[in-house]
């Protein structure tokens, strides 16, 4: 007896379907030989660990590589060239894209730790491509429903790793050991969150901000931003912008919106005021559509006498 996988085509393409157990014999569909049914199945078999549990529900395209003792359960769809390591659970409504990593231990389309979540409720996690999703993360589905917790692609989330349900991660981001996300959290583009960052829910990290280990925010980190301690930026995120591709010219308007939101004595509004009345490149905007879009408030800037921390330098030297 073997764990027969059929192929079926949908309108994203092929994909195999775990089935019930079955006897691989006889001519299979459109013409297929046994000797070639027999070489396809010893392929899939070397990609699908035979402790592996998969749902009939399940969707995996050829090439998906499944480890020992993995579970996925209900209409879970994974996309080409993704391995999904050994003991990792999929559950539930969950799409992962191409060329994905999903490692030992980690549990996906979990039930969010939400105690007015219904149970029945229908809602999932989405991934893109090209992630590296490392041991023992967590990222729970959506606590609404239809509603989805969403990871962008090209992103690493290193050992212990935990999203909370709706939080959303873009593109290009890092997020270190043992970061929390808690409920409808955004994590913008080429976010870097170092090891032990805390993040309340609702929060917003601003694209090519960065946040130095154990810190925790409540408001928002404005784009650009090194957020250091408790609700508190440190300096512009110097090296971020070089590595995003902002040469000296950008990197001076970011440095002159950052002097009038925070060195000028302005509140929120008179500040977004004075910016219009500027004109600002598309990429320092993004510094000021944030602003303006947020609802939880802008982190301040630091008192280094009261950060018990080595002073980060703004300079762009």
């Amino acid at each position: 007896m073997h764990r027969f996988i059929s192929r079926r085509h949908t309108a994203g393409g092929p994909f195999l379907i775990a089935t019930k157990d079955m006897l691989i014999s006889g001519t299979g569909h459109h013409g297929v030989g046994i000797d070639k049914r027999r070489r396809l199945s010893a392929k899939i078999f070397r990609m699908i660990h035979s402790t592996a549990i998969i749902d009939p529900k399940a969707e995996l395209d050829s090439d998906v590589s499944v480890g020992p003792y993995v579970l996925i359960e209900g209409p879970v769809r994974i996309g080409s060239a993704t391995e999904v390591q050994g003991h990792a659970v999929i559950t539930g409504s969950v799409r992962i894209g191409k060329n994905n990593r999903i490692g030992y231990g980690a549990i996906i389309g979990a039930l969010p730790q939400d105690l007015s979540c219904n149970p029945k409720t229908s809602s999932g996690v989405e991934i893109g491509d090209n992630n590296v999703i490392r041991e023992y993360c967590t990222i729970h589905r959506g606590t609404k429903e239809g509603s989805n917790t969403v990871v962008g692609s090209h992103n690493l989330l290193m050992v212990g790793v935990h999203l909370g349900h709706n939080a959303r991660v873009a593109n290009h981001v890092i997020l270190a050991n043992n970061v929390l996300l808690a409920g409808y959290v955004e994590i913008h583009d080429r976010v870097f969150l170092s090891g032990g960052v805390l993040v309340h829910q609702f929060a917003r990290v601003g694209a090519i901000s960065l946040m130095q280990g154990t810190s925790a925010v409540g408001k928002d980190v404005p784009p650009f931003a090194i957020a250091i301690g408790r609700n508190s930026i440190g300096a512009i995120n110097v090296i971020g912008l070089r590595r995003a591709g902002f040469g000296p010219a950008l990197r001076a308007e970011v440095k002159s919106a950052y002097e009038l939101f925070y060195k000028q004595g302005l509140n929120l509004k008179q500040a977004l005021e004075e910016a219009g009345k500027r004109t600002w490149a598309p990429e320092t905007m993004i510094f000021w559509d944030f602003i303006a879009t947020s609802k939880r408030g802008i982190c301040s800037m630091a008192r280094w006498k009261e950060v018990r921390s080595e002073p980060i330098s703004a300079e762009d030297e």
